[in-house]
């Protein structure tokens, strides 16, 4: 006991002498560098006194008394000076300074690696060169079919993985089988994926979850998620668990599986990538590029992506590859200056998907797969394919039918036979794939429509001819009920029916109404014309974003909604309840009833410019985008919802709300989506370009010239051609014929 008491009293005895070092040590230093500060103003003195005695001396000027004096003053002082700080160095530890530097330097390297995110962002595309330089020795096609739209795609332990809007697909590449990961949210789109700390992260709609050995949990917990709307992700430091988000409607977040803080002014941006150069965090959104680090960040004004839109992006030591709409995009970095310019002027043209092997560039496009090396571009297939990815032997590309397994330059045993097996040609492997591939023969017939891939139109109806009606059209056969004179070229905008008459809106005629026999003027108190009709069983609604809202009682319109109050007013629906639903374009929604306009919700800013409409089914607000429906929650957060296949350039041509519980969209390409019991189902294709949608006892669709009709699982279309454009077709009830209005009247077609 005595000898630990005799240690302890040591050891305080040495602590107490090192801190009376460190004081006396600092006090000497600090005497030092005092000293030195006022030797070198003495010898700045001395030799400004030197210079002027020179020039005296020059000038045949003697020195004068007070000169040689002050002289001998400064040499005496700079001596005792020089004499002290010699004697105070003489007492010092030698090393102090430079412990304090090396001190100072690795606190900063510390800062540098390890507290800027910028420097450690994971990279998504790591991979070994291999042989992607050289031929194509072996194919390998898997078909794959679960995803009318592809996210992304990704290698994990001996697997391939492919996201989209049906979840995560595993597909096993030695026996070809597919199965959908299970556990993951309902509808959950997938966006993103990454590998870290040996999970494979899944980031969609909604929210972030990690995957491993067949488990699905949430990454961050969906309570601390303000947006669960996740469009992008990256993993910015591994061992402190550190990443960056990119939402929708939020913004981008730097967060830890505890944390969650946003990075300001980000909240308009839709992140589609994330990268590094050198110091530089760049991220991509829809409309460009911005850089910087997480607290400042900056937007980059670039020249060459004028006219196009940014899909894509990866980042290399010295060139960032960015994929657009009109080709690929490279820019070069030298000591000074980025250079930016076109990899190619030609094809590959709609880029979908980049990834690379050190200098190799793969290029996933509407035209296939390309490979840029050394400034050549080659094309490995003409199979439009929208997600890349790398293992050390195998290209990866991903389409919406098949997965196709390139493999470069085989000249011996592959070195991975783990994940691959032997890779016979192409043609020669046949998989026994779960979900049975499909006969052209069950699909539509489509003459004019473009290829979506794999949709649900399996079981539908195909297009056959309806045996609805019996008249056969003649080019010489007038109408036979004209339009009055008065209606003779007019601009349609809108038609309706609503108490057994039918209701014709324009641009410069007014709204006229047709009762079965005669054409009569609507009139109205305002001024202006409204141009667009809303209408149910009780009620019909005319109105513009000029002229107001007004309610139609036989030829009558009377005014309800004053012309200040529908100032850029987008869209009006109604409900079940008669409440009107009225969308503006600043993304607004306003409910009228009883005579009272209140604010009800908003349109998140990022789908402002392509919501089409609002709707309220099954006691549901859902806003329909160019894109898809999202359903409003009572907790104020939307559910996103896409449509299956292409949704780049889709965009609504018509919706009809059926007793506010069956929601029929069309799209301008010909496909048909119905919304009822918190579903979206395709419901259909025509081979044209649908115009309206009118519902009476049957869903009849026109086009601009044709008629086509709903008929079982399937649109039939009606052999009625005509030479005037088609406002819209509906069933008599009393008679059974098939009304059709046209710009040049109706036609009436019977039984």
């Amino acid at each position: 006991m005595e000898e630990e008491t005799t240690k302890l009293g040591k050891i305080l005895y040495n602590l107490i002498d090192a801190m009376f070092w460190v004081a006396d040590e600092t006090a000497r230093w600090w005497q030092i560098s005092k000293i030195s500060i006022q030797v070198k103003t003495f010898r700045r003195q001395k030799a400004a006194l030197n210079k002027q005695i020179k020039e005296n001396e020059q000038n045949s000027i003697g020195v004068s008394v007070a000169q040689t004096a002050e002289l001998a003053s400064l040499n005496e002082s700079i001596s005792k000076l020089a004499a002290k700080e010699d004697f105070l160095r003489s007492q010092c530890w030698a090393w102090t300074p430079l412990f304090d530097f090396s001190l100072i330097l690795l606190l900063f390297l510390y800062g540098v690696f390890s507290i800027n995110p910028i420097q450690n962002i994971v990279d998504r595309h790591k991979s070994s060169i291999g042989v992607f330089g050289g031929q194509i020795s072996r194919v390998r096609e898997l078909p794959f079919q679960g995803h009318s739209i592809i996210s992304d795609s990704i290698w994990f332990n001996n697997k391939l993985y492919v996201a989209g809007n049906n979840g995560v697909t595993e597909i096993n590449t030695i026996s070809g089988q597919a199965n959908a990961i299970k556990d993951l949210p309902k509808d959950y789109y997938a966006k993103d994926l990454l590998i870290y700390n040996n999970h494979l992260l899944i980031s969609g709609y909604p929210g972030v979850y990690e995957y491993e050995n067949n488990n699905v949990k949430p990454l961050i917990q969906n309570s601390k998620l303000s947006n669960m709307l996740i469009n992008s992700f990256a993993v910015v430091n591994e061992k402190k668990k550190q990443f960056l988000i990119g939402t929708l409607g939020d913004g981008i977040f730097r967060c830890n599986e505890e944390k969650i803080i946003p990075i300001p002014k980000t909240e308009d941006y839709i992140v589609k990538n994330f990268g590094h150069q050198k110091k530089e965090l760049w991220i991509l959104h829809e409309d460009g590029i911005i850089t910087g680090n997480s607290d400042k960040l900056g937007k980059l004004d670039l020249q060459v992506l004028a006219g196009k839109k940014p899909r894509c992006m990866i980042t290399t030591d010295k060139n960032v590859f960015i994929g657009t709409d009109k080709g690929v995009v490279l820019g070069i970095r030298d000591s000074k200056n980025w250079v930016w310019t076109m990899l190619s002027t030609t094809k590959p043209g709609y880029i979908n998907d980049i990834t690379n092997a050190g200098e190799i560039l793969f290029i996933a496009s509407e035209e296939g797969v390309f490979r840029y090396y050394k400034g050549k571009m080659d094309r490995l297939s003409s199979i439009p394919t929208y997600s890349l990815c790398l293992c050390d032997t195998f290209l990866a590309a991903t389409g919406k039918s098949s997965v196709l397994l390139y493999y470069f330059d085989f000249t011996g045993n592959i070195g991975n036979t783990s994940i691959f097996g032997v890779v016979p040609e192409l043609g020669t492997y046949t998989p026994n794939l779960p979900i049975t591939t499909l006969s052209m023969g069950n699909r539509p017939i489509q003459t004019r429509m473009p290829d979506y891939g794999l949709l649900e139109t399996d079981g539908k109806q195909a297009l056959g001819i309806s045996q609805a009606q019996t008249e056969d059209y003649a080019p010489d056969r007038k109408p036979m009920i004209e339009l009055p004179i008065e209606l003779q070229r007019p601009v349609f905008s809108d038609i309706s029916k609503f108490n057994n008459k039918y209701y014709l809106a324009t641009t410069n005629r007014g709204i006229w109404a047709f009762d079965g026999k005669n054409w009569n003027q609507v009139s109205h108190n305002g001024k202006g014309n409204a141009n667009k009709l809303c209408s149910n069983q009780k009620h019909c609604y005319a109105y513009s974003k000029d002229s107001g809202v007004y309610e139609i009682l036989d030829n009558i319109a009377n005014l309800v909604i004053d012309p200040k109050d529908t100032a850029n007013l987008r869209y009006l629906s109604i409900c079940e309840n008669d409440t009107l639903l009225l969308l503006y374009a600043d993304g607004k929604v306003k409910t009228f009833s009883n005579g009272e306009l209140s604010l009800t919700f908003t349109i998140p800013n990022e789908f402002i410019d392509n919501c089409h409409s609002v709707w309220k089914v099954s006691n549901q607000y859902i806003a329909v985008l160019n894109q898809g429906i999202m359903v409003y929650e009572s907790n104020g957060k939307w559910n996103l919802k896409i449509f299956q296949g292409i949704i780049d350039t889709a965009r609504i041509s018509d919706i009809i709300n059926i007793e506010n519980k069956n929601l029929y969209i069309a799209l301008n390409d010909g496909r048909f989506f119905e919304y009822s019991n918190n579903k979206l189902m395709l419901s259909g294709i025509i081979p044209d370009h649908p115009i309206s949608i009118k519902y009476s006892e049957n869903l009849w669709v026109s086009s601009v010239d044709s008629i086509y009709v709903k008929e079982g699982n399937g649109f039939a279309p009606v052999t009625f051609k005509s030479g005037d454009r088609i406002l819209g077709a509906f069933t008599d009830k009393n008679s059974k014929n098939i009304l059709v209005f046209t710009a040049s009247g109706l036609r009436i077609l019977t039984r």
